[in-house]
C-alpha cells in the first residue's frame, strides 16, 4: 500500500512544523501497524518418508533456500519430520528436531513444523500427532496435538484414536496475530475415518480468537475424498471469515486428495500448487 501527500505550494507555506509533525507520526504508525499484521508464510509440500534422516534433510534443505527471503514461517505437512506414524524412535527424533530448529534459527524463520512427538511421563512413554511452533529466534512458542484422530469405521476404536494423545484447542500469538492450527482431519470430520462426534474445530479455534488458521495434513492419494476436503475448507473459511493456509504431504509423482496452498477469508484459492510432488511456496497474508 503506497501513502501520498499532495501539498500546494501555498498551502504547504501556511502550514506549522508543529502541525506536520503529528501528520507524519500519524502516517509512520499507521504504515508499521499494518506491516505488523503481515505473515510472509512458505508452506513446503514434501514427500514424508518414515526415515527420519531423510525428512531431516528434505525440511534443512529447504529452510536453507529461504534465507533473506523475509519469510515468518515455514509451515510442513503432518508427521513431516518423524514420519507419519508411532513406531518412530523418540530419542532420534529430538536430535533430529534439534538440528532442524538450529538451522530454521540461522536463516531466521520461524517453524510451524508437523511431527509426531513422544514423551515420558511418570517412566511411561505417550505418542503425539503435532505441530510444534519455533519463532525465528528460536524461542519455543508450544505444540498444538492433533485432536479429532482418526479410526475407520469398518472398525472402531483402531488406528490412529488409539496411537496418539490427542490435545485441546489453543493458540499461539505472533506480532499481535493469533495463529490457530488444525492437523488433516481435525478440519474435515471425514465420513468413514470419524467415528467420534464431529467437535466442529474451526469454529472453535476463531471462538479461541485465532485469526488465521494452519491446516498441515498428510490425507494420501485417493481422490475420491478431494472434492469432499477441498469444498469443506473453503466454506469453512467463508463462513468463519478467517484465510486457512494448507500444507499437505506429496506422494511421489501421485495426484493427492487435498491441495497445499491459500483459503482466503472469502473462500477463494489464492495460492496453489501443482497437486503431486515436492512443491514450495510462499505466500503474504495482510491481517486486518
Amino acid at each position: 500500500m503506497r501513502l501520498y501527500i499532495i501539498l500546494r505550494k501555498q498551502t504547504f507555506n501556511q502550514l506549522t512544523m508543529k502541525r506536520l509533525i503529528p501528520l507524519i507520526i500519524f502516517i509512520h504508525g499507521s504504515v508499521s501497524m499494518m506491516a505488523q499484521n503481515d505473515l510472509v508464510i512458505a508452506g513446503l509440500q514434501m514427500n514424508v518418508s518414515r526415515s527420519i534422516a531423510e525428512n531431516e534433510s528434505t525440511i534443512i534443505r529447504h529452510l536453507n533456500s529461504l534465507k533473506d527471503k523475509n519469510v515468518d514461517f515455514l509451515v510442513t505437512p503432518e508427521g513431516s519430520l518423524s514420519g507419519y506414524n508411532s513406531e518412530f524412535n523418540g530419542h532420534e527424533l529430538k536430535v533430529a528436531l534439534a538440528k532442524v530448529v538450529s538451522v530454521a534459527k540461522s536463516v531466521n524463520v520461524g517453524l510451524i513444523l508437523g511431527t509426531c512427538y513422544k514423551d515420558s511421563v511418570n517412566g511411561r512413554e505417550y505418542c503425539y500427532n503435532q505441530a510444534r511452533v519455533y519463532l525465528p529466534d528460536g524461542t519455543f512458542l508450544g505444540e498444538y496435538s492433533k485432536i479429532l484422530t482418526c479410526s475407520p469405521l469398518n472398525n472402531p476404536g483402531t488406528g490412529e484414536i488409539m496411537e496418539y494423545v490427542r490435545g485441546e484447542v489453543r493458540t499461539f500469538s505472533v506480532k499481535d496475530i493469533d495463529l490457530g492450527i488444525l492437523i488433516c482431519n481435525d478440519l474435515w470430520a471425514t465420513p468413514g475415518y470419524t467415528t467420534t462426534p464431529n467437535p466442529y474445530l474451526p469454529w472453535k479455534m476463531k471462538e479461541a480468537g485465532a485469526d488465521i488458521i494452519f491446516h498441515i495434513i498428510n490425507s494420501g492419494t485417493d481422490l475420491w475424498y478431494r472434492s469432499f476436503h477441498e469444498a469443506s475448507v473453503e466454506l469453512w473459511a467463508k463462513t468463519l471469515e478467517i484465510p486457512i493456509v494448507e500444507v499437505n504431504a506429496a506422494h511421489g509423482n501421485q495426484e493427492i486428495n487435498a491441495g497445499s496452498g491459500v483459503i482466503s477469508k472469502e473462500g477463494e484459492k489464492v495460492k496453489s500448487v501443482i497437486n503431486k510432488g515436492e512443491q514450495l511456496f510462499i505466500h503474504t497474508i495482510s491481517l486486518e
